[in-house]
């Protein structure tokens, strides 16, 4: 693997063996669906809130709790008993425009009740300081025809970083249903810009800190050094179309 920094490992708070179970919102994703793949096969039991169970294919290790992020009650018995908890939370169709961040208020109420204190979430490069390694046309479209969607990832990663959690906000670059290769780098004052980044390894990256306690208190970027193809920019317009539908 390709890193631009080594990971900050929290040795006396977790390792490998410490994670057992995972608790996952947003698992119904791209990048959802290659998680609870990988946390499966390595051997973690997964919890996953759904609004509906078909939505997800039935596998061994994983718990399905059907409901809505919105209802405290289905959050917290998605949260309470596992170890770790992954965020991947976006905008669906038949939610509210804010439903990334009012969701995540109450996973983070929910962990604080339950006493689960990591937290993984994925949200964009683009926020935070990571606006400067985007490219012009990115942030021409983030500030205008995407404005309500990052002005709300930009709530969730505020939410996040004032609570008492031991989070990490991982901000990958532009999501592709590529292979997983592990041609990735990742790091907090990485020399890099957004590039195209497939969901595979984006899962495989998050499963790895959650493992390995990586990256606490600190917002990485995932991207890659790969060149932008027409066939990339086709995917994330049809990304973009496919949001502005579902706002």
């Amino acid at each position: 693997m390709r890193c631009c920094r080594r990971l900050a490992f929290n040795t006396a708070n977790g390792d490998d063996s410490a994670v057992r179970e995972i608790a996952v919102f947003g698992a119904t994703g791209g990048t959802g669906r290659q998680l609870v793949t990988r946390a499966t096969a390595a051997g973690h039991d997964v919890t996953a809130l759904v609004r509906s169970p078909s939505d997800l294919e039935t596998r061994d290790r994983v718990t399905l709790i059907e409901g809505d992020v919105l209802d405290p009650d289905s959050v917290g018995e998605t949260v309470k008993g596992t170890d770790a908890v992954v965020c991947m939370l976006g905008r669906t169709p038949n939610n509210p425009d804010d439903i990334v961040s009012r969701g995540t208020e109450q996973i983070i109420d929910a962990m604080t009740r339950h006493d689960v204190r990591r937290l993984v979430v994925l949200t964009s490069m683009g926020l935070g300081t990571s606006v400067r390694q985007v490219p012009w046309y990115v942030r021409v479209v983030t500030a205008t025809l995407l404005h309500d969607l990052m002005a709300d990832k930009a709530r969730q990663e505020e939410l996040v970083m004032r609570s008492n959690l031991d989070w990490t906000i991982v901000r990958p670059g532009g999501l592709t249903d590529g292979p997983y290769t592990e041609e990735y780098v990742h790091g907090v004052n990485v020399d890099a810009t957004a590039g195209p980044i497939s969901r595979a390894n984006v899962a495989a990256f998050l499963l790895r800190i959650v493992r390995e306690n990586g990256y606490i208190r600190e917002t990485p970027v995932l991207t890659t050094r790969d060149g932008v193809t027409v066939e990339f920019l086709r995917e994330q317009a049809t990304s973009i179309a496919t949001r502005l539908r579902q706002g």
